[in-house]
């Protein structure tokens, strides 16, 4: 019972502490290197992707990424090099209509197999608001993975917030890039 009543105030803390009205300053004086990312200013931010309710939060594993020029990066086992990570817009958790082509590709490779995602976030929010946003980016990778015939019960989840950047640069591409969820084969 008491672990009923924590989880129901943190869920209520996570929901009530929301930073979807801050954006990311950015420093004026770094260089444009001729595409920029844009940032919502929409302060609705927890949109319409719908949430498993038998979702958990797994312990955090000390994984990591691999930076890819294209601005996506690949899993660091060499049987997912193949799966690429799914990048998100600032503040969001729904897929973005770029990725849906990865998305595609990303399910017929893991149909049949083990699989965790590991939800990641930018710097900008609080610690236990980016744990909460890395699992409903996981959660919606997820969903989509499912509807494309993978097995639910083959897919776990993780959310790593902001805790394992693939870019530490003050810049709209650097943020946007921790802004992801990475494939991880077993």
């Amino acid at each position: 019972m008491k672990n009923i009543a924590f989880l129901s105030a943190t869920v209520a803390m996570l929901i009530l502490s929301g930073c979807s009205t801050k954006e990311p300053a950015i420093d004026a004086t770094a260089s444009n290197s001729g595409s920029s990312v844009g940032t919502s200013t929409n302060n609705n931010a927890m949109s319409s992707t719908g949430t498993d309710s038998n979702a958990v939060i797994a312990p955090i594993t000390n994984a990591s990424a691999n930076d890819a020029s294209s601005g996506a990066s690949t899993g660091v086992n060499g049987s997912d090099a193949q799966l690429v990570s799914i990048l998100f817009d600032y503040d969001k958790f729904d897929i973005r209509e770029d990725m849906q082509d990865s998305m595609t590709k990303n399910a017929l490779l893991v149909k049949g197999k083990m699989i965790k995602l590991e939800g990641n976030c930018d710097e900008f929010g609080s610690d236990e608001y980016n744990f909460a946003l890395g699992l409903k980016r996981a959660n919606a990778v997820k969903s989509t993975l499912v509807n494309n015939g993978a097995n639910a019960d083959s897919i776990a989840m993780v959310s790593l917030g902001e805790s394992n950047p693939v870019c530490l640069e003050k810049t709209q591409e650097c943020w946007a890039k921790n802004r992801r969820v990475d494939f991880k084969l077993p």
